[in-house]
């Protein structure tokens, strides 16, 4: 099985809380051989409301007829959907394959080069709007601002680069730093499971110039 101690260090998850292996079936009749990653994930996570659903939604076993597509297999979509996230058709046999991302189901660009990046990516993502203790708005931020946050803070290591350009910061397991490329300018929320950390990252990030 992958590991996705991450994930559920994040989100707090303590027992499986997935599809069944028939309703994994369900997928394989229409595509064929599934990678290993998203077996396990659709298997052990995929019915977590919270991590798959509370902005962008992971495609459940039923929905796959709705998203069919010729050479990719889109597995997540944007709330709106803005974007779409899938696998190409040719990986489907590899056990961690990249990831791809397109506005109009045309234009494909790559957005990972693993699923488990995706996976870890997207769940920081879903922090903004999931975890207990959060922000009630963005603020914006300038580049000397975010450079305080890249000095104070660990990047989480995995980043959406063509979808807005949004990168992760932070120190503790439970707790996410998200940053947002705004034109010029860049938004920044951040969410954690505990209080404590979520209050020490508030008092960090005070001495900046916007108001925390």
């Amino acid at each position: 099985m992958t590991d996705f101690k991450m994930i559920k260090k994040l989100f707090h998850i303590t027992k499986r809380n997935g599809f069944s292996h028939d309703e994994i079936q369900t997928i394989k009749n229409i595509f064929g051989e599934l990678p290993q990653v998203f077996i396990d994930y659709y298997l052990e996570l995929g019915k977590d409301e919270r991590l798959n659903h509370t902005q962008d939604s992971l495609i459940e076993p039923e929905q796959f007829q709705y998203f069919k597509h010729s050479e990719y297999l889109i597995f997540y979509c944007e709330n709106q959907r803005a974007c779409v996230w899938g696998i190409h058709k040719g990986d489907l046999s590899r056990s961690n394959p990249p990831v791809y991302m397109s506005f109009d189901e045309k234009v494909w660009r790559k957005e990972f080069e693993t699923l488990t990046d995706f996976f870890h990516a997207m769940a920081y993502l879903q922090t903004v709007f999931a975890l207990e203790y959060g922000c009630e708005s963005f603020y914006s931020i300038e580049q000397t601002d975010l450079d305080f946050v890249r000095k104070n803070f660990k990047n989480k290591g995995v980043s959406f680069r063509h979808w807005i350009g949004i990168e992760f910061y932070g120190n503790y397991d439970d707790s996410i730093i998200t940053v947002m490329k705004n034109d010029d300018s860049f938004d920044l929320i951040y969410a954690s499971s505990d209080k404590e950390h979520f209050d020490k990252i508030g008092w960090v990030l005070s001495k900046l110039r916007v108001v925390i």
